[in-house]
């Protein structure tokens, strides 16, 4: 038998592998969101990319809208309100382009758990309030 006989079935238990994985995945993640997320956050679909939007309100009393996703390495956030002034530092205030939050020392600023990077982006959003009241990010 040709040694590239079996690589249709090779590739189709790659293809059921990862979807197997995805789908592990996904449900741990509903799991853990409902565990660790606000009551009002939402799971959601934008561009293509699924997760879940949520508000966070710091103690300066400052409302946000974040989204939590994953990116296939890690959990990103980005802030979807209110809208990030172009002025501000991104090296000083934690963000990379797009307002997505630099949550991590990894070269991709992410999260390996969910929840993780949602309590980091609810002190990232109290940082963010300090710095536009100061012009200094406490951390």
């Amino acid at each position: 038998m040709p040694p590239h006989s079996n690589r249709p079935e090779r590739s189709l238990l790659d293809i059921l592998s990862r979807l197997g994985e995805r789908i592990a995945r996904t449900s741990r993640e509903g799991l853990e969101a409902e565990g660790c997320l606000p009551g009002a956050a939402r799971h959601v679909s934008v561009q293509g990319t699924s997760g879940w939007l949520y508000p966070v309100v710091t103690e300066q009393g400052d409302p946000y809208q974040l989204f939590l996703w994953f990116d296939g390495g890690a959990y990103q956030v980005a802030v979807v309100s209110p809208e990030i002034d172009p002025g501000a530092d991104p090296e000083a205030c934690h963000l990379f382009p797009g307002a997505r939050l630099c949550l991590g020392n990894d070269h991709g600023g992410g999260m390996p758990t969910l929840e993780g990077a949602y309590a980091r982006s609810v002190l990232w959003a109290n940082g963010f309030s300090a710095w536009r009241r100061t012009g200094r990010f406490p951390f």
